[in-house]
Order: structure tokens, then C-alpha cells, then sequence
């Protein structure tokens, strides 16, 4: 357990008591905490350490629903920590920022600032899996779980990565629990929980490095009509757009392509303009190849993990419904 997450919680008048080990990892978390009142009053949390949350990776990182999740990370800006109170989930800081509320109860310091030495230690489970080059390998994994018994050399064409970052990834993934292998055949495991860390360091990690351009468009219907065009031109479309056709109650606001280069043909046919600002349309890297026939759609998980990096809470919802709606991410949770 964190000594610094105890030190900071018995500061705000809060007996700590850590439980079992086991019971965390069942939970897949962190650690689980029972916090005690001076008065008696008392809640289990779920702790989740991280080392780093911006204001989007607030809107997009996933927490299981039980036990009530506690945040840890060593600092919380004000636009963060209020991301986090809008999505009711209670936090605290290596600053002494925090927000508990349960029952009767309500702890809500603010305004702290950030420690010069920096403390708190994220979790080591399979971390050097998700630098940029293993969540080309992981996204893979998670799209076509299957492949996890190919070998390497066909994973690494695939996820366009070295031969020796896919020997590494497939080594640490298996270390931390996430791959088994039974006889001469490795399989995916704890799918939901490696989804959610996949999904979050795309966030920090990928998604920004992948952007070929941004674009504005008068009408942004025409993809809708488009699918023959799209996989002529090598072009896939993922974010909203792609989650529409999933959850037909999502109306899209913005378009995303993912291609091996600037579809120049298509850009000039639409009439899309450069944006410099930020567009509607977004271009990006198609960093991977399908193990099959490609669809004109990317794979769910790239769309849900879109979601939850745009930062937008609308969109962050319509990521957990695709989560609970779409075949290949509900297969995923129940690995």
C-alpha cells in the first residue's frame, strides 16, 4: 500500500485500514481501503494509483463500479479534480487536495499546490507493454484476440512494430497475468481490466502521435453513403462516427479517418479544408493490419478507447454504452 496515500488520508482525520491483498486483485485494483470517521462512519474503496491525470484522461479513464473508486495520483489540477467530482469519483492528492463524500459525509479540500518533490508510485503491472510501439501490438491482441497464438513474427507485421517489441510485450503481458499459455497456445485473460489500461495510455501515449490532419466539412453526412469509396481508398472510419453505427443514439458531431497517408483523392472529392485550428474532420495513421478482410468500420476497441480520449463527457458516455452493447467488447470483458 502506498505510504503516501495513508499519510495523506490519516491527515484528513481518517483511520485507514488496508485489506487483503487478494481481495484487491480480485477487484482489479490497486489496493482495497476501508476509511473510518471520528464519528464511525465508514466506506471501502477501491484505490486506483496513477502518476499522471490531465483533464481528458479524467473524463476518460475507466474505474470498476465496485467498491467506490478512490483516486491517488500525486497532483490533481483544479480542472481535473472537478472532472472527477463531476463523475462522482472521490480523490485525494499527494498535495492534500481531496473530495470524499459518502452517507453524511464530506471531505473537500482545494486549492493546494503542486509538491516540488514529486511522490507516489503508479502501478508496475506490465507497464513497459504500454509505451506507444506495445499498444500497437496490444491493440492487436484486444481486436483479434485470436492472434495472440500467432507467431511473433506475424504480430509484429500486423501491429507494425520490431520483432523484439513484440517478444517483450508478449513476455511482460504474460508476467502480469494478461496472457496464459496452454499447452503450445496463448490466450487473452483479464480482458476488461487490460482494455481499461489499454485505453488509457492510448489517451496519453498514441493518440496524438497518429494525427496526419485536421479538416473541416459544410456536411459531414456524406461518409454515411461513402463505404465502397472508404475501402477503395484504404480508408477506415473510427471516434463517433464509427461509435453511430454502433449506438444508433449517438448523433455525430465530428468524422474520423484512419488511412496509411492522406486520402488526397477523397479530400478533394468531399471538398474537406484544412482546419488549422482544429477541424471536424480528423485524419489519422492506421498503424495496424487485419488479420482478415478489412471492414470500412475500425475495430470496436480503437472506437471506444477515440471516445474516451476526446475528452468530451457526452462522448465518454457513449463509450460505456458501446462498451456494454458492442459483441467484440463485451467478448473482451468476458475474458
Amino acid at each position: 500500500m502506498n505510504a503516501e496515500v495513508r499519510s495523506r488520508l490519516q491527515e484528513l482525520g481518517l483511520r485507514v485500514e488496508v485489506l487483503a491483498d487478494i481481495r484487491a486483485q480480485d477487484h482489479q485494483v490497486d489496493a482495497l481501503m476501508k476509511l473510518t470517521t471520528r464519528s464511525g462512519a465508514a466506506r471501502t474503496y477501491g484505490v486506483e494509483i496513477k502518476q499522471r491525470m490531465t483533464a481528458e484522461l479524467a473524463t476518460a479513464v475507466h474505474f470498476p463500479p465496485s467498491p467506490p473508486p478512490l483516486l491517488f495520483a500525486t497532483y490533481l489540477s483544479e480542472p481535473v479534480a472537478e472532472r472527477l467530482r463531476a463523475r462522482g469519483i472521490d480523490y485525494v492528492d499527494a498535495a492534500g487536495n481531496a473530495h470524499l463524500a459518502w452517507d453524511d459525509v464530506l471531505i473537500d479540500v482545494r486549492g493546494r499546490r503542486k509538491p516540488a518533490v514529486l511522490a507516489g508510485r503508479a502501478s508496475s503491472r506490465g507497464a513497459g507493454a504500454f509505451g506507444r510501439a506495445g499498444l500497437q501490438v496490444l491493440f492487436v491482441l484486444l481486436s483479434w484476440p485470436e492472434t495472440a497464438a500467432l507467431p511473433y513474427r506475424r504480430l509484429a507485421e500486423m501491429s507494425g512494430v520490431s520483432l523484439g517489441t513484440v517478444k517483450t510485450v508478449i513476455d511482460e503481458l504474460t508476467r502480469a497475468g494478461y496472457l496464459y499459455e496452454r499447452g503450445s497456445e496463448r490466450r487473452l485473460a483479464r480482458g476488461a481490466e487490460l482494455l481499461d489500461r489499454w485505453s488509457e495510455a492510448y489517451s496519453i501515449t498514441l493518440e496524438a502521435s497518429l494525427a496526419l490532419g485536421e479538416f473541416a466539412a459544410a456536411d459531414l453526412s456524406w461518409w454515411r453513403n461513402a463505404e465502397a469509396e472508404l475501402l477503395h481508398s484504404g480508408v477506415q472510419v473510427g471516434g463517433e462516427a464509427g461509435a453511430s453505427l454502433i449506438d444508433p443514439h449517438l448523433r455525430p458531431a465530428s468524422l474520423t479517418l484512419y488511412a496509411n497517408g492522406l486520402p488526397a483523392r477523397l479530400i478533394g472529392r468531399h471538398r474537406l479544408a484544412r482546419a488549422e485550428n482544429g477541424g471536424n474532420v480528423h485524419v489519422k495513421s492506421r498503424f495496424w493490419q487485419a488479420p482478415g478482410p478489412e471492414s470500412w468500420i475500425v475495430p470496436s476497441p480503437l472506437i471506444y478507447a477515440d471516445l474516451l480520449a476526446s475528452g468530451d463527457p457526452r462522448q465518454r458516455e457513449h463509450g460505456d454504452r458501446i462498451r456494454s452493447g458492442d459483441d467484440r467488447l463485451k467478448r473482451i470483458d468476458r475474458t
